[in-house]
């Protein structure tokens, strides 16, 4: 097994007022190499790799105050190995590998609004 598909849906949230981190809810989609991004109470979790040789498309979110997690719209296309920021209402989504092992470099940036 190569490392691209060494997948996991583990995670551990930060509790800032007793300065300690607690597992969180199974991601609903194992994955790794994934952009994360904080918005309004939830973090979100975008592609990955790499499933049957792609990379995921899918974006989830985490909501801190109910510990569960939601399907959002996925990415036309997935990848791996990118970043992320919220601006606004909007989350952007930057570069990164649309290709298992870090092939195939993407010079898009994709935006999803939560309006």
């Amino acid at each position: 097994m190569d490392a691209s598909s060494q997948n996991v849906d583990l995670h551990d949230v930060y509790n800032p007022a007793t300065n300690s981190w607690q597992a969180g809810a199974p991601l609903p989609t194992a994955r790794s190499g994934v952009a994360g991004v904080l918005y309004q109470g939830k973090i979100f979790v975008a592609g990955g790799e790499c499933r049957d040789k792609k990379t995921y498309p899918e974006m989830e979110g985490f909501d801190l105050k109910t510990g569960r997690w939601a399907s959002y719209t996925p990415m036309v296309k997935g990848r791996h190995g990118f970043g992320g920021v919220a601006v606004g209402r909007n989350l952007y989504y930057a570069g990164g590998a649309v290709e298992c092992g870090g092939g195939g470099r993407s010079n898009e940036l994709l935006m999803f609004n939560l309006s």
